[in-house]
């Protein structure tokens, strides 16, 4: 009779679930840091249409 086999290693479960957890921590890491930048950005972008408009309000034309 013939043995079933397989085409790959067996991996305890215990090393498939450290990796996952690994690849999870990652995953979160890289969100949250994706989140981050983004916050930033929109930030800066208000403090740039901030300062253009208080600009604009300091160059008007002096009336005679």
């Amino acid at each position: 009779m013939l043995e079933p086999r397989t085409h790959f290693e067996q991996v305890p479960l215990q090393i498939v679930r450290k990796i996952v957890k690994e690849q999870m921590r990652r995953e979160i890491a890289a969100g949250q840091t994706q989140k981050t930048k983004k916050k930033k950005l929109k930030e800066d972008l208000l403090r740039a249409k901030g300062q253009s408009i208080a600009m604009s309000g300091k160059i008007s034309p002096v009336e005679a």
